[in-house]
């Protein structure tokens, strides 16, 4: 039988016995060649997914391939059949496989933003093109946007849209704007825009395409939390927690905020209020980090609401925050002296931030007592990370006494003034014991002004040879008391 016309030949193949070729989703195998020269014939086996077909075609003869429906899928036609030579078995035959051209559409959206609020305008646009290599006709363009619910009802279509073209020629593009109304959701979601095709070929035979573009939106609460993101260590900031009900019904909220390990505050914000739909309330507090470091991150703040009977919640940022400036740090110890009327005291000075410390103290230790060695004022500096440790001799005028709390004034390189209290001592004559008066060992550091910046001065410890000239005078004095007691 002769090829249709509307088809044209787009492969040809010259296979022996035994050999196969791929052609429009099928595999067409050349099973037998009979080389009659009155009747030159070949027997074809042509696969699909699901079954096997056979077929004998003579030269010159088109064998047309027919799907389930009885739809035109290929053309087979044997061209020619030849043997090597007379007395040879080699033979093979030549195919020319023809392929009915289709339409075939494809279908992309965008839009215009990635996230809308309730209320927003969403702008689409539709492209709808034909790259197969026939005509599509009477194509049905159908727009469809629906919303699930959290009831039993089902989903609740939003938008739906019907746009048809008579035709669409192979590699033409079609090109639509839709325009649609973002939907209310109870929480931030996506919602699907599905675009679906139904069209013709030339033959009436039905074909369909489908595209869903996801669209983001935004649920009816927004929840933001702002800080200073660079900080001075020792000063207070104010943390900015915004709530807006961008919804269109009415809410009640329940807020409620956290500082983690890095800060503190003085009262955490929690509370219960309702917002109409576009109503904006604004909370804030004061905190302060409790060390200088890099990265310190303040927990989310969050808001629980109910819609329709369901619990839902909205999470904040997590402010990231740099806090700079000096830590300074004092702690006594002591020396154990063989003189019980001597004490020797040692203050460890360390700075556990992260910028240079100038560190000032005045009048260390008070009028009863005396200092032996050492001096009683400090003036040094300290860089980040480093630590240090300064040495006095002392004795109390009534073998034991009681040392008060201790400040210690340090400044930044950008002459921001700090304090550090270094807790009260009370120091015993006999056992010697060194009582710290406050809880525990720590101090607290706080930020002071002052209008000239101080001028720095290193104090270095006693040397060592006064030191053991102080010890031989010592040993001497308890000789001569024993000589004497004898």
């Amino acid at each position: 039988m002769p090829a249709p016309l509307s088809w044209e030949e787009s492969i040809q193949a010259e296979l022996r016995p035994g050999e196969r070729i791929e052609a429009n989703g099928y595999s067409i195998e050349l099973f037998d060649i009979s080389v009659v020269p009155s009747n030159p014939a070949v027997l074809l086996k042509i696969y699909d997914k699901y079954s096997v077909s056979s077929a004998v075609v003579n030269e010159g003869e088109v064998f047309v391939l027919r799907d389930e429906r009885n739809r035109e899928k290929l053309g087979i036609k044997l061209k020619e059949v030849s043997r090597a030579d007379y007395l040879s078995n080699e033979s093979w035959a030549v195919l020319g496989i023809s392929m009915k051209s289709r339409p075939e559409i494809v279908i992309s959206m965008s839009s215009e933003r990635d996230v809308y609020h309730i209320g927003d305008q969403i702008k689409v646009d539709v492209f709808v093109e034909n790259r197969g290599d026939g005509d599509a006709e009477s194509i049905r363009l159908h727009l469809d946007l629906s919303k699930f619910q959290s009831n039993p009802t089902g989903p609740q279509r939003v938008f739906s849209k019907i746009m048809r073209r008579s035709l669409l020629r192979s590699g033409e593009l079609w090109k639509e704007r839709v325009s649609l109304r973002a939907p209310g959701l109870p929480e931030t979601g996506s919602i699907e825009l599905v675009a679906t095709a139904e069209y013709l070929d030339a033959d009436g035979n039905l074909y369909r395409s489908e595209c869903a573009l996801p669209v983001k939106v935004a649920g009816p609460v927004e929840l933001h939390k702002h800080v200073h993101e660079i900080q001075t260590f020792g000063r207070t900031y104010y943390v900015i927690d915004t709530i807006r009900n961008t919804g269109d019904i009415r809410l009640n909220l329940s807020f409620r905020d956290a500082v983690g390990e890095e800060f503190q505050c003085d009262t955490l914000p929690e509370e219960n209020f309702d917002l109409i739909p576009g109503e904006t309330r604004i909370v804030s507090y004061a905190v302060m980090a409790r060390r200088p470091g890099e990265g310190l991150v303040l927990p989310p703040a969050e808001c629980t609401y109910s819609v329709a009977g369901s619990t839902y919640s909205v999470i904040s940022e997590s402010p990231v925050v740099d806090v700079i400036g000096p830590k300074i740090e004092a702690s006594w110890y002591e020396i154990n002296e063989r003189d019980p009327d001597v004490f020797q005291i040692c203050m460890n000075v360390k700075n556990s931030g992260n910028r240079y410390a100038g560190i000032r103290a005045y009048r260390i230790f008070p009028n009863w007592i005396e200092v032996l060695s050492g001096n009683n004022d400090l003036s040094f500096g300290l860089a980040a990370g480093s630590s240090r440790a300064i040495c006095w001799s002392i004795r109390c005028l009534n073998g034991s006494c009681e040392l008060p709390s201790l400040d210690l004034i340090y400044f930044d390189s950008e002459n921001n003034m700090f304090r550090c209290e270094v807790p009260p001592l009370k120091l015993e004559k006999r056992s010697q014991k060194i009582v710290n008066m406050s809880r525990n060992n720590s101090t607290e550091t706080s930020l002071v002004s002052i209008d000239n910046p101080i001028e720095m001065m290193d104090v270095e410890p006693p040397h060592s040879g006064f030191a053991l000239a102080l010890i031989l005078l010592i040993a001497s004095l308890v000789w001569l008391r024993t000589l004497r007691d004898w």
